[in-house]
């Protein structure tokens, strides 16, 4: 799978925008009013004004899968706090999905992941800069039930589960390693954090393994 954009809700686009711009480098584009596209590599990342928003989204950005650690410097460099677990490490190494990860904030509040896969075999020796953010790879979506939203990607959109994840009740990953829904049943916390999982507007426009694209709105 891949995902092509993934477009959010916010009440701070300002301090949203300047954020992806000038802490991050990246190339921001305002092609609409009230809405900011932020290119991530190959996909966007599409943020909308809104005042009222409240949610709190979870999404992931690929990179070389070597260069999980020059990753993290150049978060801490531009003065990002990363997020640590109960042992005060802030580079996660999930041995099933043969990954690396580590997680921050931006000024919304959202989760924001860095994630080397090695299973990508996507190497690089150039320095690590905004063009070491291949690709969105991963949007939370929170639901009621996750069993039903898993047989609804199955059917609808020829989407099946991470062959590296075993789906359980309040959680799955459906996808690839280059596109993961990351399906959380609401309420369950995020983690690394105690923020509960709550129901957001987003839209996805996404790309499976046949090729054929689609659109999903939720929330």
């Amino acid at each position: 799978m891949k995902i092509l954009s993934i477009q959010l809700e916010t009440a701070n686009l300002g301090p949203v925008a300047d954020f992806y711009r000038s802490v991050l480098g990246l190339h921001v584009a305002t092609v609409e009013p009230n809405k900011v596209h932020i290119q991530i590599g190959n996909s966007w990342l599409v943020f909308t004004g809104n005042p009222a928003a409240a949610g709190i989204y979870h999404f992931a950005f690929n990179i070389p899968c070597n260069q999980i650690r020059e990753g993290m410097a150049w978060l801490e460099r531009s003065s990002i706090d990363l997020v640590a677990d109960e042992k005060g490490e802030m580079r996660q190494d999930f041995t099933n999905w043969n990954a690396e990860a580590t997680y921050f904030y931006d000024p919304a509040g959202n989760i924001v992941e860095l994630i080397a896969r090695r299973d990508l075999q996507n190497e690089s020796e150039h320095p690590f800069g905004r063009e070491s953010l291949l690709e969105i790879s991963e949007i939370g979506i929170v639901c009621d039930d996750v069993s039903a939203w898993n047989e609804r990607a199955k059917s609808e959109y020829g989407i099946l589960p991470f062959d590296k994840q075993k789906p359980s009740a309040d959680f799955s990953a459906l996808g690839t390693d280059t596109g993961l829904f990351i399906v959380v049943q609401e309420g369950r916390k995020w983690f690394l954090t105690d923020i509960p999982a709550d129901r957001a507007p987003l839209e996805v426009k996404f790309e499976n393994d046949e090729g054929a694209v689609f659109d999903l709105r939720e929330g």
